[in-house]
């Protein structure tokens, strides 16, 4: 069975993070794009080839985190994000709630490769259980 390729946009200020993520999400089977700019995230989130998932760092310069959280799930269907930054104890507290869910960052990338395939399992059917 074929299943499609999942388009996950990567925001953070530091373009070698997007970088990096973006290379192993790669060579993961995803499609990704990246963007340290609050305006462009806006308009691929609210755009009509929406992500199906994004990764963000909350310390974008003038990116307001919370409204970014309640656009990704007002959209239809809501948008699956992973706050991907340095844990402080209010993230931890909310690890995991609805659509958002909190991975620190480190230099180890498989902990974030396992919450992108499951946060695509879990809102997208079409994901099934098996790697694309």
């Amino acid at each position: 069975m074929m299943y499609r390729k999942f388009n996950i946009l990567v925001a953070d200020k530091n373009q070698i993070v997007c970088d990096v993520l973006r290379r192993e999400l790669t060579a993961e089977g995803y499609l990704v794009s990246s963007s340290g700019d609050l305006d462009q995230i806006l308009l691929q989130i609210e755009g009509d080839n929406s992500p199906d998932l994004l990764v963000v760092d909350f310390e974008i310069p003038g990116l307001d985190s919370a409204v970014l959280v309640e656009k990704a799930q007002k959209r239809n269907p809501p948008l699956p994000v992973i706050i991907h930054t340095f844990l402080t104890a209010e993230s931890q507290r909310d690890e995991q709630s609805g659509t958002k869910t909190y991975i620190e960052e480190s230099r180890n990338i498989e902990h974030l490769k396992s919450a992108v395939a499951d946060m695509l399992k879990r809102f997208n059917p079409e994901a099934g259980g098996e790697k694309r």
